[in-house]
């Protein structure tokens, strides 16, 4: 197969800085958005969905055209990726449902912390066989993000596999996940496809620098306003896909237009705060639902010490929610690649071990 031409970002450059700051602010919003300020977060999530769609697929479509493409290899890194974050969530969602109950004789929460759904949870079955576990409202997302790291492959190996058996393999695999995870998640693949088709457009360039910065310009200004196009659509909740699919055209149009004009600009700063902020970015989206419910039944207790509704005090929570997530993502997250390391060596060690052993006994005798 002829290796295919692809629309990378570069490490560390005025683009990748900006898409960093970009699932930073994401995240930000979610969370503010949790503690009743009035901002998009639902529709924050749609641009996750496509910067994975992008990241995800420019990986996948790589190693293929590459002829280097492992299952094994993949799947490692997609979850050691999200259970290195995942699995302390639900702990920490766990503990922290259990001290609210006792606290403040909270019940609500107790249907949700029984043991089949932590078991569904892990496996990324929230929202199709077990709810998210602990009323952890941004856990809703992972399933489908792990279901689509699983159909991506599948659909791209259709096309691009070298046997027909192959192609049919992957094909029934694709139908049968798509069956299984039902019509909702399967809907929400096309705004995640649509960050899939960035690495397949050719970047552009216009001469005139001003028209670069217009185009630039018009795609954040559109970008923004599509946030917005759910509004149309309230009266009509059948329909939700509609603004949402505007959000995922708009950014990945916004995504693409940011690689083409900024992906050859080499960062003129040497500390890369951009990279920081988007390093606990899925820790910080992940862990803050359960503290947030803490803090609001704490808020709505005789318990509470301080004022009610001051915003010195909000502003504060809101501090200390982030520094919760960065916090636990310096001891998760940060350390993705030394587990995922880890776990190879030990998994490859292994099939060396075995592969070796029959020669090895043989050269004794």
């Amino acid at each position: 197969m002829s290796k295919l031409s692809l629309n990378l970002v570069k490490n560390d450059n005025q683009a990748s800085r900006i898409l960093d700051l970009m699932r930073f602010l994401s995240a930000l919003i979610v969370v503010l958005f949790h503690f009743y300020v009035p901002l998009p977060g639902y529709q924050a999530v749609m641009v996750f969905f496509v910067l994975s769609g992008y990241f995800i697929s420019s990986t996948v479509l790589k190693t293929v055209s590459e002829n280097r493409w492992n299952w094994s290899d993949y799947l490692l890194k997609r979850i050691t990726r999200l259970w290195i974050v995942l699995l302390p969530c639900l702990l920490l969602t766990f503990i922290w449902a259990k001290v609210q109950m006792n606290l403040f004789e909270e019940t609500k929460i107790f249907s949700y912390l029984d043991w089949k759904v932590f078991l569904g949870n892990l496996f990324f079955l929230q929202g199709i066989v077990v709810p998210v576990y602990g009323a952890n409202g941004p856990l809703w997302s992972l399933s489908y993000e792990f279901w689509y790291y699983i159909l991506f492959p599948c659909l791209v190996l259709i096309f691009l596999s070298r046997k027909k058996s192959a192609k049919v393999l992957y094909a029934l695999m694709f139908i049968v996940i798509s069956l299984c995870v039902g019509q909702k998640i399967m809907e929400y693949f096309l705004v995640w496809l649509l960050g899939a088709l960035i690495p397949l457009v050719k970047p552009f360039k216009l001469k005139k620098q001003f028209f670069n910065y217009l185009i630039f310009l018009f795609s954040a200004v559109l970008a923004l306003i599509s946030m917005k196009t759910y509004v149309l659509f309230e009266d009509y909740p059948a329909f939700q896909i509609i603004p949402d699919l505007s959000i995922g055209i708009t950014f990945s149009f916004l995504v693409y237009v940011i690689i083409s004009l900024f992906n050859n600009r080499p960062s003129r700063r040497n500390f890369n705060l951009s990279k920081q902020l988007a390093g606990f970015s899925y820790t910080l989206y992940l862990t803050h639902y359960p503290l947030a419910n803490f803090i609001f039944a704490w808020l709505a207790s005789p318990l509470w010490p301080f004022a009610e509704g001051g915003i010195f005090i909000k502003i504060m929570i809101a501090i200390f929610v982030i520094v919760y997530g960065w916090i636990i993502a310096s001891l998760t997250e940060n350390h993705t690649d030394k587990v995922r390391k880890s776990i190879s060596k030990l998994i490859f060690r292994d099939k060396t071990k075995k592969a070796e052993t029959p020669y090895a006994v043989t050269k004794i005798q």
